[in-house]
């Protein structure tokens, strides 16, 4: 995208090539030298920025299409006002406006950038609602040349994603949902099994004045309350009804709260080992 950029400005504003030459030893990255190339263009007049944007190709069209809200055309272009209300009208030979162009499906290498199938379509959503940020209110129901709405288009785009997804999210919540039964099961045995027994006489923990003992308990009890806490988020995803809008907020936020809360009780469990294993030393 960047090189494209830089060729095609080169050949359409007459001069720009040499001062891109020149910004782009100063530049010490991408985002850099497309700010500054931004900067060279927008000194010229009016219609030559428009045809540069325009024609051939569309440059906010393929920056919304490739899912990229890094890219420096598009967070440049989104931040001037009246170039922007001209750009968001445009649309392509099928119809297609901007927000139809974030609703396809993104190439797999930009993908990638992201780990889980889950969170890969979480990204999607998230730049599509983006784009719908700059454009009017009837741009995002608007149809194209095949009678799709933006919104259908995203949903027909990215149906075997969204499947994907919900497929990794359940296989991924069983397997962490069964290591944190585990942990339960076994910090929960250790609280009637203490280090160290109890007093015949008095009831008490023979270790209770120790702090080691202390520590154990407290790493006990954080280590079932987390682990039971990651067992129910894990529950939740299970049993959620994997809609399309439940990727961008609500299924992600509960894994990252079953798997913070696991990796928290797997902490603790191994603290608890430690401490009773120094008490019966």
């Amino acid at each position: 995208m960047l090189l494209m950029f830089f060729n095609f400005s080169s050949q359409v504003l007459p001069g720009l090539k040499f001062a891109c030459k020149t910004k782009l030893k100063e530049a010490n990255g991408a985002l850099q030298l497309v700010c500054r190339l931004w900067e060279e263009i927008l000194r010229d007049e009016h219609d030559n920025v428009m045809r540069l944007i325009k024609f051939p190709t569309n440059l906010l069209f393929d920056a919304a299409e490739l899912g990229n809200y890094d890219a420096g055309i598009f967070n440049l272009v989104h931040e001037i006002g009246s170039i922007r209300d001209v750009i968001v009208t445009y649309k392509d030979h099928q119809g297609n406006n901007i927000v139809h162009m974030a609703a396809k499906l993104a190439p797999q290498n930009q993908l990638n950038l992201v780990s889980g199938v889950a969170l890969q379509m979480q990204r999607e959503l998230v730049w599509f609602e983006e784009v719908k940020t700059i454009v009017q209110p009837q741009y995002i129901e608007m149809e194209n040349n095949q009678g799709k709405t933006p919104q259908e288009l995203f949903t027909e785009e990215h149906m075997v994603l969204m499947r994907r997804g919900e497929k990794w999210m359940k296989v991924t919540a069983t397997s962490c949902m069964l290591v944190a039964t585990i942990i339960a099961t076994v910090v929960f045995s250790a609280a009637f099994s203490i280090p160290g027994g109890i007093d015949d006489h008095t009831g008490k923990p023979n270790f209770l004045k120790k702090k080691a003992f202390l520590d154990f308990t407290i790493a006990d009890e954080v280590a079932l309350l987390s682990s039971s806490t990651a067992m129910l988020m894990f529950l939740f995803i299970l049993t959620s009804r994997y809609a399309e809008n439940d990727f961008l907020k609500s299924l992600p936020l509960k894994l990252m709260v079953g798997l913070t809360c696991l990796f928290i009780s797997i902490a603790s469990m191994m603290m608890a080992f430690s401490t009773a294993l120094y008490l019966s030393c």
